[in-house]
Parts: C-alpha cells; structure tokens; sequence
C-alpha cells in the first residue's frame, strides 16, 4: 500500500509540475486506484489473520467482542483505509498543519503497538495479543521523527513542500501500521 500510494502521488506532482497547472490525477481515479489497492491489502491481511480475528472488528476494551464481517470486512477495511488516507487533504497546504495530527496518530499507533506486541501488558490490558507488532513501533518512532524534522523546515517561512507523494506514503504508513497492529499471522 505504502509503495502504491506513494506512486499514485508522485504520479500526481509529476503531472502537475510538468503541465504547471493544478491539473493532476483526475479525482475518481485516485479514489478508484486507492480503493482497489486497499481492497487487496485488506484481503490479503484477511487471510494471514488467524481463525477468531478473520473478516472480524474487535470492540475495543472489550476482549471478548468480535463482529464477524465476513467478505464485507474487506469493503469496511477498504472504506477505512481510503478514508483515513484522503482525511489529512483537509488540512494539507498550510505551514505544519497537516503534519502535526499525523504525528499525534503516529503516537497513539506506536503505543498501541507497543501494547498489544508485549505479552505482559497485553494480558493486563485484556487486549488481544498480536506477535510481531513490536517492529511497528521502530517504524512509527522514524515517521515521528521525519515529522520533527518536516516540521522544523515547515515552519513559516516554508522551505520544503512535502506535495502528494509524501502525503500519500505518510497515510498509507500510518493505515498500514494500525491494520498491521490489529492481525494475528496463522500458526
């Protein structure tokens, strides 16, 4: 997704300097484009998930409840995915307004990581378990970081412009981190 995303933004910018115009990406295409990619993640984390997690939503703080979906667990994952990717254009274009709440998610998604990969803590919580998600939290400590640091040459008078390519592969990352955190690999 991260890689996908990433293009489909490049794509974009490229189109856009190279014409000098706001003319980029048609609108239905980018939505159609993240729409069937975030279908086929969805999917394919849908079938690496293990037996009581599969096509399911966890309520959280509750252990125990598990909504079952089934295949419409990839329409909702994919409805999520492109929602919470295109959110962050609402407040794109002005000086580190965009970056901060990405920052702030980066955080709720590194300590929520970090909670649910910790066997200690997890069984504490009554959370579920999820092996392997203690790497995402390298991950997103890098993503905050790169905010800093965007942050610090965004400031007014901005230096950088970050545009859709940076955009779209900082969404998709924080998506993937939150899907990835929430998916028990079959044994």
């Amino acid at each position: 997704m991260y890689l996908s995303f990433g293009l489909l933004g490049f794509v974009d910018d490229y189109m856009k300097v190279t014409k000098r115009s706001s003319d980029g990406v048609s609108g239905k295409f980018k939505l159609l484009f993240q729409f069937l990619v975030a279908c086929g993640a969805v999917s394919v984390i849908m079938r690496l998930q293990a037996a009581p997690l599969t096509g399911a939503v966890a309520v959280p703080f509750l252990k125990g409840v598990l909504i079952q979906l089934g295949f419409l667990f990839v329409v909702f994952g994919a409805l999520v995915v492109v929602g919470s990717s295109n959110a962050v254009n609402l407040t794109d274009g002005l000086d580190g307004l965009a970056i901060v709440p990405v920052m702030i998610a980066a955080s709720s998604f590194l300590l929520i990581s970090y909670l649910v990969g910790n066997v200690r803590f997890a069984d504490y919580l009554e959370i579920n378990y999820v092996a392997g998600t203690g790497e995402l939290v390298i991950l997103l400590g890098a993503l905050i970081g790169a905010g800093l640091g965007f942050l610090w040459y965004n400031a007014p008078p901005a230096m950088v412009f970050m545009g859709d390519t940076g955009w779209s592969s900082t969404r998709s990352s924080l998506r993937s981190s939150a899907d990835s955190s929430s998916w028990k690999p079959c044994p």
